[in-house]
């Protein structure tokens, strides 16, 4: 029963994470928590978006950014050893309370200042981002949304975010697998809840791809900060579970 849950919990996640670019992983945090345990949270995870990340990368493999992967991606796999190094040692509450409050301020950004931002995203700044976020992706669990601001401001939308975070998710996860691994934090029971979970996730993601075509930039944006917010007061949330 388990499995079959863990597999349409990933379809429909991962649906709505095709859509809005992001937030599935954060909204399975609390999920997978209360039913299977804190710990089981980002090696599970990290399984599913493995299986997942390929399926979204061949979707999309026309719309991916490959100059902004060359920075992104090596900042990435450093940022995920020491991630998956201190996941297997440090209490994550903190990082789950900076992260929550910064999707939320982030989604309430363009309801409080109407102004625009006048620092622009330079490309040489997604290395020291990749570093950054897969750092708290390995610490906690997931951390998708958060690139989203610095790739929409950067100018990549809708198919090509995507795609270029598939990719880069891609590399990442392999890392953090290996690293949770060589830490003592990964089992074999993990990897058949995240197997579960990733094939639905696979489903999801096909059944996404078309809706995602027949809406615009607008809509897309709005749905993309609706997630950024949720996912927030999910992970705020959680800390107090």
């Amino acid at each position: 029963m388990i499995f079959l849950f863990l597999f349409f919990l990933g379809l429909i996640c991962w649906f709505i994470s095709t859509v809005a670019a992001g937030g599935a992983a954060t909204i399975l945090i609390p999920i997978i928590a209360l039913l299977l345990g804190v710990q089981m949270v980002a090696p599970i995870i990290s399984v599913a978006a493995l299986i997942t990340n390929p399926t979204r990368a061949y979707v999309f493999r026309k719309s991916i950014d490959w100059h902004v992967i060359l920075y992104l991606l090596p900042g990435s796999i450093i940022g995920a050893i020491f991630g998956a190094w201190s996941f297997a040692q440090t209490n994550s509450q903190i990082i789950q309370i900076i992260l929550g409050l910064f999707l939320i301020c982030y989604a309430l950004k363009g309801k409080l200042i109407k102004a625009k931002s006048l620092i622009k995203m330079k490309i040489s700044w997604f290395f020291p981002l990749g570093l950054t976020v897969s750092f708290l992706s390995g610490l906690v669990g997931a951390t998708g949304p958060i690139y989203n601001p610095f790739m929409l401001d950067y100018g990549i939308t809708k198919e090509y975010l995507i795609g270029t975070k598939a990719v880069n998710s891609l590399i990442m996860q392999i890392t953090k697998l290996i690293s949770y691994g060589i830490f003592g934090v990964f089992t074999i029971q993990i990897g058949v809840y995240g197997i579960a979970l990733g094939c639905g996730a696979i489903i999801g993601v096909f059944l996404a791809r078309n809706h995602l075509q027949n809406i615009n930039p607008t809509r897309f944006k709005q749905y993309s900060l609706t997630i950024m917010f949720f996912c927030g007061v999910i992970m705020l949330i959680k800390v107090f579970m």
